[in-house]
């Protein structure tokens, strides 16, 4: 949060060109940025790297893919892909509001796991590795520091079965 603060504290000595002659992405621009998330879902939290790519197809209706890579902890790794659609509410002074929904292929890969046979412990250790399909659904919000650089902020659940969890997430973007 502090760094979406600063950023934003950059760009607030040229609020005039929001008034007066910058009218926020056009369709047809790219984007790409980088967030910095948390997983969390049933007793276990993680954090991770997403990079991610958008297209505005309008000047408010934007796909965007997005690669989540989440640290190992506690004996789980995750990584997934994601296609969401986002539609921008521009409310004022280039901050935008908009809802998320979307797919995920999401993989998780658990090590160390402790073997047992006929209920007693074996002493070996196993891996697993299990991928599924699900869905994305949420909510962000974006503020442009300038016309092509902007800090983000984005609250999504993964519906997963059997590994469904929260997605909290903080960015940057630059749009061309």
């Amino acid at each position: 949060m502090l760094f979406c603060v600063a950023l934003m504290s950059v760009g607030a000595s040229a609020q005039e060109y929001y008034e007066e002659e910058y009218e926020g992405a056009q369709a047809g621009d790219w984007a790409i940025g980088l967030d910095l998330g948390m997983g969390f879902g049933d007793s276990y939290v993680n954090f991770g790297l997403m990079p991610k790519v958008q297209y505005y197809v309008t000047d408010a209706f934007r796909p965007e893919v997005s690669f989540d890579y989440f640290i190992q902890k506690d004996h789980l790794s995750v990584w997934d892909i994601n296609i969401n659609l986002h539609y921008l509410f521009h409310m004022k002074y280039g901050i935008y509001i908009y809802p998320i929904l979307g797919a995920t292929f999401q993989h998780t890969h658990t090590t160390d796991i402790p073997e047992i046979k006929d209920g007693i412990l074996t002493g070996k250790t196993t891996t697993e590795n299990e991928g599924r399909f699900g869905l994305n659904a949420g909510a962000g919000m974006q503020y442009d520091i300038t016309p092509n650089l902007y800090c983000n902020l984005e609250m999504r659940y993964q519906y997963v079965k059997d590994f469904g969890r929260g997605i909290l997430q903080i960015g940057i973007g630059y749009r061309f």
